[in-house]
């Protein structure tokens, strides 16, 4: 347009302001973290026996050779092949999409939302946790016992917000309210929710991917938000 590519500053094209974005910084070093979105029985040639699951690695990397935990459960297996886009790897890392054949698990220990992790440090799976979130525009307002669908990656359980702990400006942080009786629309807050079955989580300043939460109720989202400690 004549408007954005004339004058003394023309605007620059679409390709050139991708070129000058910075990639993100994948969490390479961090404790292998896969949330299991999909998993099936076998894989490639020779893989009788072995459980193959797939998910993006939200932290960490994995090697053919390694041992993996699965939370919760804590069933263990061997990694036999990786594959990255379709393309067998001997390693991967933090942001890959993968499928990882595993030698030594079963069917009935896997389940969409498990963790495959290092043995050494494996995730917290917990029922009760603290999390800060921003309301959206719920039906009724927010209070103490509120029922909700609390949604993790790929898996959704049954909880509720146990206790409401105080209110804040999400600009400042500055508290507004401590102990309130509800929350209502566009209102900030940090709480307190339960589930009903245990949650592979982790502090959102620790691992972004397995510390964001989504409640959903009737079948809308209510509010968002981010895990701040785990009971």
């Amino acid at each position: 347009l004549a408007w954005y590519r004339d004058g003394d500053s023309p605007g620059a094209c679409l390709v050139e302001l991708l070129d000058t974005f910075e990639q993100p910084q994948r969490v390479v070093a961090g404790a292998f973290r896969l949330a299991v979105t999909d998993f099936f029985r076998g894989g490639t040639a020779g893989s009788a026996g072995s459980i193959s699951a797939s998910g993006r690695i939200a932290q960490g990397n994995v090697q053919v050779g390694d041992t993996v935990t699965v939370v919760p459960g804590g069933a263990s297996g061997v990694v036999r092949a990786i594959d990255v886009g379709f393309e067998a790897q001997d390693w991967a890392v933090a942001g890959d999409e993968v499928v990882i054949q595993v030698h030594g698990l079963d069917m009935q220990q896997l389940a969409l939302g498990a963790v495959l992790c290092g043995p050494e440090q494996p995730i917290t799976a917990v029922t009760c946790f603290e999390a800060q979130i921003a309301v959206f525009d719920p039906a009724v307002p927010i209070t103490n016992g509120f029922p909700a669908l609390v949604h993790v990656q790929s898996v959704s359980v049954q909880g509720s917000v146990r206790r409401i702990i105080e209110t804040f400006d999400a600009r400042t942080g500055e508290v507004k309210r401590r102990n309130p009786r509800h929350i209502r629309k566009g209102a900030t807050a940090r709480v307190e929710i339960v589930t009903e079955s245990a949650l592979c989580l982790e502090l959102f300043k620790d691992a972004k991917d397995l510390g964001r939460i989504m409640l959903r109720r009737g079948g809308e989202t209510v509010a968002a938000g981010i895990v701040t400690a785990l009971k």
